[in-house]
């Protein structure tokens, strides 16, 4: 049997493989994590007076750090295009479903080409399916992750194949499936096939870690807690220097279940914590690493929507207008009313790596 690292470090392997591969040489002890609240969020659900039972973890760790209260998405509010902003620093305007990847190169890039980082050093991990071309513009960049679609591997490859026993593949099944479809993105898992499918002998090796794992006394209950678990693993196996990590249950709003959206808001709150617990309690992290966490989008606003938390279409101020909280390494502790911006959050994240490099975005100088 797989443990989790074994799991991880063929992860690791496979998707390296996609991009080219140099001799790690260390940098500067600097590390950045970018955690995007994905699917959108609004501010009165979050830091809204009445939204900071939603997130106890992110309301107490305001405190330690630098909170932007004004903090605007001002480009395309869809899903791919508005984390490609966040990492490339430029306003993207993309295929939305992840058959382009961003038009401009990426922080991941452009880390790796002045720094000389090898292919273990930049890394998305990502809930969205749609985020497969997220790591790169097309040079060396990051290594993509996408949990769920390991998952759907798992389900097809293992699951409903020879050489399980009928009650534990129907009981497997189950919980995949009900993993798979608890969010908004529970369809459609053909849109990776073509071109970008794992190398065959590793995604048997990944299919089959992944069923263990899932009847595991540790196995998630959702998306975002798979991609926590593999966030974690990375960090522990590979410590990568540049890390983006997309959680993304809260895209269950678009079914209309306004309770379901708040749980996925508290469980991204808990698990952005835990994340952040990590952080500490690893030496090749504390005290080296600066955490910013934003949301991707907000949501329509209700004033002249019903049910406006179901869409994120409107452009209204409950869409474009966020938050940003950065925490960690060379983080100021106070916040701001000064409007800031999505594109910042990529060129603050390449001065902290000593990255030169031109964006639309400015870094923010109360992280340094």
């Amino acid at each position: 049997m797989l443990s989790k690292r074994d799991f991880l470090r063929a992860a690791g392997l496979t998707v390296a493989s996609r991009v080219t591969t140099q001799a790690f040489e260390p940098s500067a002890d600097r590390k950045v994590i970018i955690v995007t609240f994905g699917g959108g969020v609004r501010y009165a659900e979050t830091f809204a007076p009445e939204g900071l039972a939603n997130i106890p973890r992110l309301a107490a760790l305001k405190n330690e750090g630098f909170f932007y209260r004004d903090c605007r998405n001002l480009g395309v509010l869809s899903h791919f295009n508005s984390t490609a902003s966040i990492v490339t620093g430029n306003w993207q305007r993309v295929d939305d479903f992840g058959f382009q990847p961003p038009a401009s190169p990426t922080l991941f890039e452009s880390y790796r080409k002045q720094r000389n980082a090898g292919a273990m050093d930049a890394w998305a991990i990502c809930t969205n399916k749609s985020f497969a071309t997220m790591g790169t513009s097309g040079g060396p960049g990051a290594n993509v992750i996408l949990p769920k679609q390991l998952l759907i591997e798992a389900v097809k490859d293992v699951v409903r194949g020879p050489g399980m026993g009928v009650a534990d593949r129907e009981n497997v099944q189950r919980r995949l499936e009900s993993m798979l479809q608890e969010g908004y993105e529970g369809v459609g898992w053909t849109i990776f096939k073509e071109g970008r499918q794992l190398d065959h002998r590793v995604q048997q090796t990944l299919t089959q870690a992944m069923v263990e794992y899932i009847n595991g006394p540790d196995a998630p209950s959702s998306g975002d807690e798979l991609t926590f678990f593999i966030t974690r693993e990375v960090m522990r196996e590979f410590s990568p220097r540049v890390l983006l990590v997309n959680f993304w249950d809260m895209d269950v709003a678009h079914w209309g279940a306004y309770s379901l959206y708040l749980q996925a808001i508290v469980r991204t709150d808990r698990l952005t914590g835990m994340l952040w617990d990590e952080v500490q309690a690893n030496p090749r992290y504390k005290d080296k690493t600066t955490l910013l966490v934003l949301p991707e989008l907000g949501r329509d606003g209700d004033v002249n929507t019903a049910n406006g938390f179901l869409n994120h279409r409107s452009g209204d101020a409950s869409c474009r207008n966020m938050w940003l909280l950065a925490l960690g390494a060379g983080v100021a502790k106070g916040e701001s009313e000064k409007p800031v911006s999505h594109i910042d959050v990529a060129a603050t994240c390449a001065d902290l790596l000593g990255v030169k490099w031109a964006t639309a975005g400015k870094a923010l100088p109360e992280i340094s």
